[in-house]
């Protein structure tokens, strides 16, 4: 019986260890998925402002949402200005310009040329790994001691980062948002 009470115990500390371990891992796992996606995520958001950015150089205003972004980086150019020759010391660029010792060329490029070749511009309003969500994204003017400034902000809530993952007692607050951007300050980069 004494032979029989402690192979029940063996047993039981081997389940025991078992579920300790295989817990232990699913919070690793987790960790490790979870990372992996926000990173994913983070990339498509700064390439959303990098589009941005480019669009603002071209129109002077940030686009108001992915229709007008996606219609200008598929359909439009971007304006590339190159100074030819060497400004002196003695001389501003303007100057120098006007002299003729400094020529500018410029030249039109698709403005889809900002980024690599293969990426797909059209996929830039969905949020990866959320079985198709978009990004939110708006734009505006704001004022800022006493100057008005452009803005614009894309942002996703977590919920759509870590669809399909278990997030139940892992102390995930899928309200928060990763975003770039903002409407209220007059940044450009993301709040991670």
């Amino acid at each position: 019986m004494k032979i029989g009470i402690q192979l029940a115990l063996l047993a039981l500390a081997a389940i025991l260890a078992y579920f300790i371990y295989s817990g232990i891992q699913d919070k690793i796992d987790f960790r490790d998925l979870a990372k992996e996606r926000r990173e994913v995520v983070q990339e498509r958001l700064m390439a959303v402002a990098t589009a941005q950015k480019e669009f603002k150089t071209e129109k002077g205003r940030y686009a108001a949402n992915f229709d007008e972004l996606l219609t200008f980086l598929n359909s439009d150019s971007l304006t590339i200005v190159k100074a030819i020759g060497n400004v002196p010391d003695t001389l501003t660029e303007v100057e120098a310009v006007e002299l003729g010792i400094v020529i500018r060329d410029t030249s039109l490029v698709p403005a889809k040329s900002i980024f690599a070749d293969g990426f797909a511009i059209d996929s830039l309003r969905i949020i990866p790994f959320s079985d198709g969500n978009e990004f939110k994204m708006k734009a505006g003017v704001i004022e800022k001691n006493k100057v008005h400034v452009n803005v614009f902000e894309a942002s996703t809530k977590l919920e759509n980062v870590y669809k399909g993952l278990k997030t139940k007692n892992e102390n995930v607050k899928l309200d928060n948002l990763l975003k770039v951007g903002s409407m209220t300050e007059p940044i450009t980069t993301g709040n991670w």
